[in-house]
């Protein structure tokens, strides 16, 4: 069989910091709300040690290196948001403040998916940079949730994709992430690979950034699946 590949001029790979925990991303998630929410505000140099300090508890961490232990920290700020960097202290952000109130991902993982957007602070600056540059505006969960919704009405019937349509089709194509391609057209794309009965390149390094949006969706009770490979939308919320 052929394989799909991206038009080179439509072709820009969007990332994200990926958490170091991701495996056990639902229960150190909490643990970490509750422990920065007890932290409150300090001098930076001071919170972060206490946060290095929570990190070291969480079980499985007692022995790990420092190089590790700062990067949990970092990657939990920059993606989910859960600290505020102010210019003499931090303190915890919003969500964490929420998370450990509430400890309810479900509605967690939806804000956090509301929101979260290319660019954004969750990569270095010379790639915001580079984004800006190329034009990409996008919101991942809420585009693949039209898609969806799109295909469902279009073909009278309930539709799933997989993670590698969403990785090839959707996450990587200038088309939708700068042009915001109509889904329709999307929706049509998807169909003629399937048609054609085109594979797509499934290695991790290439859809492991869209594979983390679709995990959060399916955490946030927005998408289901029945074999962790086909992901449809879940019309119960």
């Amino acid at each position: 069989m052929s394989e799909y590949k991206i038009p080179k001029e439509f072709y820009y790979r969007l990332h994200h910091v990926r958490p170091r925990f991701k495996g056990d991303i639902e229960n150190v998630l909490i643990y970490m709300a509750e422990e920065i929410s007890v932290i409150g505000q300090l001098p930076g140099d001071e919170f972060a040690d206490k946060m290095n300090q929570a990190i070291y508890r969480y079980p499985g961490n007692a022995h790990r290196e420092l190089k590790t232990i700062n990067n949990w920290r970092t990657e939990i700020s920059s993606l989910f948001g859960f600290i505020e960097h102010h210019l003499n202290y931090d303190k915890p952000g919003r969500r964490a403040i929420e998370l450990a109130k509430n400890q309810d991902l479900v509605e967690f993982f939806k804000a956090f998916l509301y929101s979260f957007q290319y660019p954004g602070a969750h990569v270095k600056a010379q790639t915001v940079l580079s984004q800006i540059e190329s034009g990409i505006h996008f919101k991942p969960a809420q585009y693949i949730l039209k898609l969806l919704r799109h295909a469902c009405k279009t073909e009278g019937c309930t539709m799933g994709l997989t993670k590698f349509e969403i990785c090839h089709c959707v996450f990587n194509d200038l088309r939708c992430t700068r042009d915001n391609e109509d889904v329709s057209l999307t929706w049509n794309r998807i169909k003629e690979n399937r048609r054609k009965r085109l594979e797509y390149d499934q290695t991790g390094d290439v859809v492991r950034y869209a594979g983390d949006i679709v995990d959060y969706m399916e955490i946030a009770n927005l998408l289901k699946t029945y074999d962790s490979r086909m992901y449809y939308l879940n019309n119960v919320y």
